[in-house]
């Protein structure tokens, strides 16, 4: 079959497609009647065409610095014309850059769709549509709101299958892979972000092809459309994003979505190479407010869509790529886009602008940035894989054959050979057992001898440690027995003070007594005198009164008329007063022998807990005293044991040295290589160069 009608083909069932896709799903529009119009043409076109480029307006609800005219826009004074003007719904524009897209993979070109505009403008709404792509985290799928590629990947997959179910021969297998350039860092969005271990994407150059591919990248097989959509929603996921003041939901990397469709069938084989490339916006410092790690992503940003910039107006202006290796290397993004830009690629992009007259400045640069690109010529063809020629796999067949029957006379040769030489083998092989069992005594009689003195170190180690451990534990015995000794003594003396002063607690209570009974004796007859005192009073009262009632006072009474007494006889009051002063001096006796007795019996109960405490003292210290000898006695039992094994292991490395001092002539002379056989028959030593320590 020849070039053009596979072409026609595939062109043809791109057409069938396209036209139930239109029956079941999308009403017909003028520009997917010129996608029908180019499927029903074949697929060998010219291979140079511009670069396609259509700009969508985002909506406004107030005035608008952008006036849209057909497929022209003016900012300002500058009118700028553009292949297509969006400013429709997601399903228009998938209509007009999709389809195609479709169509070119499925014939075997490469195609290419990048996204580009300030923050904020909608590229990732355009392109991905999801909840965290250009939706809020937390809203749901819709699928009027679903971008360019959830729509491509669905159709592309629809497309699979009925290829398949129609020609049941044809093998179309599709891979997927989530890049995203950060901080001019390749990071794979479908590897997990925890593993730090394995190796991130690289990009490389190709040998063969002189183009840039990306080794280290997770390529998955894609079984139907849900499953892309996993993977897509997992790179999305992983994507670096963050807030701005411009942006709640601003995109800090560019993010690359490749898809690669082999198609293999009887008629011929074919593959493409599809990437879909959302670009970071480019950031005005100033406005989006961001500070330290978030200035830092936005310089990154704005440096490789400088350098964007640069290679498009170099292509714009008819560069070739190997003219420009220097200046695509100057960012990880232009290296991995370079081939879409000025090789084997059908690219189309989409500019994003903004009508706010705030954002004036951004869109006319935005305007002028696409406008350039147009002017790209690409060269497109059709990708066939190479099959590998039949005569080439004979020859090698054949040549693999003819080094397997070598392979056989050689084995067939060597057996014949251990065969011949089984003799000398035997004696080799014993030989080397007899040198192998010689090294390994020798080996063992080493380590036992390296066993015998680290054990010996390590019992000489133990023993004196264990001999300070004996003397610091006697030490400290003798300095418990000084301090058992000393608090004996204290604790005798302590005992004679409390006999002294019991005694003179008894002394000063019998004293007390006796004081006591003096004063009881003392206080008695001062009562017996008061009561003679009153007494007398009673009889001098009835003696005045008689005297007074009497004619004349009799000259024996003690009494003189008018009431004094007489001479000789003393007043009643100084007797009371005597006695008074008597009891006081009593009572003030008694007060400090009570007090003293007071005393005397706290003293005795001092001296008790003092020498209860001191007995306490005296038994741990005998209980301490009598651990530190039973622990004596056991480390003197461990050090005996100790030197027993010692000495039993010294003994049996004696004997091990004797009996190899025995054996080792003995054997060195008849394991020794060296020794031949001369002219009459006795052995002769050969002249070698002998190794020390070869032996032992």
């Amino acid at each position: 079959m020849s070039k053009s009608t596979v072409s026609w083909l595939y062109s043809h069932d791109t057409l069938c497609y396209i036209q139930h896709a239109q029956q079941v799903e999308m009403p017909l529009t003028p520009q997917r009647v010129n996608v029908m119009r180019v499927a029903e043409s074949t697929s060998k076109k010219e291979s140079k065409s511009k670069m396609q480029v259509a700009v969508r307006v985002k909506p406004l609800a107030g005035d608008s610095a952008l006036t849209v005219e057909n497929d022209c826009i003016k900012c300002g004074i500058k009118e700028y014309a553009f292949d297509t003007v969006f400013t429709g719904n997601q399903e228009s524009i998938f209509a007009a850059y999709g389809w195609p897209m479709v169509e070119d993979a499925v014939n075997g070109y490469n195609t290419c769709l990048f996204a580009y505009g300030q923050t904020g403008s909608g590229k990732t709404y355009t392109l991905l549509g999801l909840p965290g792509a250009g939706l809020p985290a937390t809203s749901e799928c819709r699928p009027e709101a679903e971008g360019l590629l959830p729509r491509f990947l669905n159709h592309l997959c629809r497309y699979r299958q009925d290829k398949i179910r129609k020609y049941p021969s044809l093998q179309m297998n599709i891979t997927m892979s989530v890049l995203e350039i950060y901080n001019e860092e390749v990071r794979d969005l479908l590897k997990s972000t925890n593993d730090k271990t394995e190796k991130g994407p690289m990009l490389v150059e190709d040998s063969e092809t002189k183009q840039v591919v990306v080794v280290n990248a997770v390529e998955a097989q894609v079984d139907d459309s849900e499953h892309a959509m996993q993977l897509l929603k997992l790179g999305v996921n992983n994507r670096e994003t963050a807030a701005t003041q411009m942006n709640e939901q601003s995109s800090r990397s560019h993010m690359v979505v490749t898809l690669t469709l082999k198609q293999r069938s009887s008629n011929g084989n074919l593959v493409s190479n599809i990437k879909f490339v959302d670009l970071a916006g480019s950031e005005c410092l100033g406005r989006t407010g961001t500070e330290g790690k978030r200035r830092l992503e936005g310089g990154h940003i704005n440096k490789s869509l400088l350098a964007l910039s640069k290679a498009l107006n170099c292509f714009s202006n008819g560069a070739k790529i190997h003219e420009m290796k220097g200046m695509l290397r100057e960012s990880k993004l232009t290296r991995l886009l370079s081939e879409n830009f000025g090789g084997n690629s059908r690219t189309r992009m989409l500019a994003m602008v903004s009508p706010c007259f705030t954002n004036e400045q951004q869109t006319q640069s935005t305007l002028t940035y696409a406008y350039r690109a147009k002017c790209i010529t690409l060269n497109a063809t059709q990708n066939k894989l190479k099959e590998m020629e039949t005569n080439k796999v004979k020859q090698l067949q054949q040549q693999l054959g003819e080094m397997n029957t070598e392979l056989e006379a050689t084995k067939e040769r060597l057996r014949m050979l251990e065969s011949t030489n089984t003799e000398v083998e035997s004696l080799i092989h014993t030989l080397q057992c007899q040198k192998e069992t010689a090294e390994l005594r020798r080996e063992e009689a080493e380590c036992g001898r390296r066993e015998a003195e680290d054990a010996r170190l390590d019992s000489m180690a133990i023993m004196n440690s264990q001999r300070e451990t004996i003397q610091a534990l006697t030490a400290k015995v003798a300095q418990l027995e000084n301090d058992m000794g000393g608090r004996i003594a204290m604790a005798e003396e302590k005992t004679l003070e409390v006999a002294r002063l019991q005694k003179e607690l008894a002394a000063v209570k019998e004293n007390t007594q006796m004081n006591e009974l003096t004063l009881l004796q003392q206080i008695s007859q001062l009562q017996q005198q008061q009561q003679q005192q009153q007494y007398l009073q009673q009889q001098e009262h009835s003696q005045q009164q008689l005297a007074a009632t009497a004619p004349a006072p009799t000259t024996n009474s003690p009494v003189r008329p008018g009431g004094r007494v007489r001479k000789g006889y003393k007043r009643s009051g100084s007797l009371e007063r005597c006695f008074d002063i008597q009891i006081k001096e009593a009572t003030r006796t008694t007060g400090k022998l009570a007090s003293q007795l007071t005393k005397a019996e706290m003293t005795q109960d001092y001296l008790k807990e003092d020498l209860q405490q001191q007995t306490e003292k005296i038994e741990t210290t005998e209980m301490l005293r009598r651990n530190a000898v039973a622990t004596v006695h056991s480390l003197q039992a461990q050090l005996a044991g100790v030197t027993k094994a010692l000495r039993e292991e010294k003994e049996k490395n004696q004997n091990l040295q004797e009996l190899l001092r025995k054996q080792g002539p003995e054997k060195k002379r008849r394991m020794n290589p060296s020794v031949s056989m001369g002219r009459s028959g006795a052995p002769r030593e050969r002249a070698t160069t002998s190794v020390p320590g070869q032996w032992g």
